[in-house]
């Protein structure tokens, strides 16, 4: 019995380890129903990165919307994540944290935003272009991944619907440039609305200087909502 006990303490003790980090959630302090959702996809181990910044309360409740991040879905054994960089995987994974999420809170998680930087922002830029039925649009930040884009190749009526921002820093790793780029082009071949904005002098891989003022606009533009003036 006793080393039964040791066991399921043993046990209990790994599973507490692996065990992922809580979600991050800005709703409006006025409350709402059945709110739209902006989501966070971090970029390689970059949980949470910014969705701990103060300005998405502010956003939340400019918007009257839900923001939300939690952490990608592969552990890394070191209290880090990635994501998976399989489109169906990750849009499976995504999909079910909503659905916990909402369980608890009255969102509409029909069609949600999605604004990820580096990893999460190629696994963002794929998952919306295959399950577009899923995903307003994007905000694309300096995407960049291990693998290769696995975007959708073949135009759907939804697509027309989706609206983008791919964005960079114009003298980071060209790598990052060149696939901010390729996304953007392709994203409009689909038939979305896209706009690609390069920030000039700027060499480390960042989000934009002035991704707090424009979250509100762009993300609002996404999911359909005016950004009422400051």
């Amino acid at each position: 019995m006793k080393a039964f006990s040791s066991l399921i303490l043993i046990v209990s003790l790994v599973v507490a380890a692996s065990a992922k980090p809580a979600p991050v959630i800005y709703l409006p302090k006025d409350g709402g129903a059945h709110l739209k959702v902006a989501v966070w996809l971090q970029g390689y181990r970059g949980y949470p990165g910014v969705i701990k910044e103060a300005y998405f309360q502010d956003a939340a409740d400019r918007l009257k919307i839900a923001i939300v991040g939690f952490p990608a879905t592969t552990e890394l054994g070191d209290e880090t994540q990635q994501w998976a960089e399989e489109p169906a995987a990750d849009h499976a994974y995504i999909q079910e944290r909503l659905a916990k999420i909402a369980a608890e809170h009255d969102l509409d998680v029909s069609r949600v935003a999605l604004f990820g930087f580096s990893e999460g922002a190629m696994v963002a830029a794929d998952i919306c272009t295959r399950f577009p039925e899923s995903y307003a649009g994007a905000i694309i930040m300096s995407p960049g991944g291990f693998t290769n884009p696995q975007a959708a190749t073949t135009p759907l009526a939804q697509h027309t619907k989706q609206t983008y921002w791919a964005v960079c820093m114009a003298d980071e790793h060209p790598g990052n440039v060149g696939l901010t780029r390729a996304y953007a082009k392709h994203l409009k071949a689909l038939g979305s609305q896209v706009t690609e904005i390069e920030y000039p002098g700027i060499k480390e891989h960042t989000r934009p200087p002035d991704f707090k003022d424009r979250f509100p606009e762009w993300i609002g533009v996404i999911l359909g909502i005016a950004a009422p003036k400051n």
